[in-house]
């Protein structure tokens, strides 16, 4: 009897390691499956961002190629057009807004160039140092006739400016920038771009009960680049009504509209011709200030292939002696 109950005993323990191995059998199976699942979807999510991450490469290269061919199809126009004519206006073909055109890779490209003659250039209010005073009777003017009591151009001059000093309580230098809330401090040169007004002192205040700003309000009509000769000039044929009113004191807006039906229909060939153009040259006594032919110009193009969405930003520069042009600066933007 003893030999038997041994016997069976055994058999019993020898059935339950069996259906214990048995067991873990499975679970490692089923780890093993797991394992092997999840090393394929790794792998296949891998490979896809992969494959996304190679699209957006390709596509990124073909938007800068595209956004390069704009530049020298814009350079082309600017050196026909110097070559056909020896003044600037906006019925030129230059001028003309190019609307999205189809590229190869499914996407548009499109562009628009813009006279920089045609605003006031911030950048020449300081000249070597010293404030430019025709510069500066030009923005004067301008803020004045937007309703603008402020005094913003001794700000603006003391961002550009390299040394640290106020001369008057409507300047502003690091001792006023580093004591606000989020601080920085001032350039101490010349802006990059017209949006770098939105640092400067007084441009971020409100227009009265308006939600619009102080930047928001006079950045159209403004401008900056680094002009070789830094001369403050104005294109008549191409400037808005509010910057031809700010070339002088005496500039009302009748004569400007006169200014702009005039040059519709005939745009002015030299300064002489302005100036003999409704008595203004009894008005506009510097004649420094003002030109009919432009040399720097802003080209805003665009490009969208796929997932990919560029703008670029191009200052050329034309000689108006030779015609040749050359890109000055150059900033992107993603969208």
């Amino acid at each position: 009897m003893s030999v038997n109950k041994h016997i069976r005993s055994n058999t019993r323990f020898a059935k339950q390691a069996y259906k214990r191995q048995r067991g873990v059998a499975i679970i490692t199976a089923l780890l093993i499956v797991t394992i092997a699942t999840t090393v394929s979807i790794t792998i296949a999510t891998r490979l896809q961002l992969d494959v996304r991450r190679t699209s957006n490469i390709i596509a990124l290269d073909q938007v800068d190629f595209f956004l390069l061919e704009a530049e020298e199809w814009s350079q082309r126009i600017l050196q026909k057009d110097q070559k056909d004519s020896t003044t600037d206006d906006l019925t030129e073909d230059w001028a003309i807004n190019i609307p999205p055109l189809p590229v190869d890779g499914g996407g548009t490209i499109q562009g628009s160039l813009t006279d920089l003659h045609a605003c006031i250039n911030i950048n020449t209010l300081v000249d070597n140092g010293a404030i430019n005073t025709v510069t500066e009777a030009q923005l004067t003017r301008l803020f004045t006739n937007l309703g603008i009591t402020t005094n913003l151009t001794t700000a603006i001059a003391d961002w550009i400016d390299n040394d640290l000093d106020t001369p008057n309580s409507n300047g502003a230098e690091d001792g006023y920038y580093m004591n606000l809330e989020k601080p920085y401090r001032t350039a101490n040169s010349k802006l990059v771009s017209v949006t770098e007004l939105r640092l400067i002192k007084g441009f971020d205040e409100k227009i009265g009960s308006d939600e619009n700003t102080v930047y928001q309000l006079v950045s159209p009509y403004l401008c900056a680049y680094n002009a070789s000769n830094n001369a403050p000039l104005i294109n008549v044929n191409t400037a808005s009504a509010e910057v031809l009113q700010s070339l002088a004191a005496g500039m009302t807006s009748t004569l400007v509209e006169s200014i702009i039906e005039q040059r519709e229909e005939t745009p002015f060939t030299s300064k002489e011709n302005f100036t003999s153009f409704s008595n203004l040259k009894t008005i506009i006594t510097d004649t420094g200030q003002i030109t009919v032919s432009s040399e720097y110009f802003l080209l805003r193009s665009q490009a969208i292939i796929g997932p990919a969405n560029k703008v670029m930003y191009s200052v050329i520069f034309r000689n108006t002696t030779n015609g040749a042009t050359e890109i000055i600066s150059r900033t992107q933007r993603t969208l």
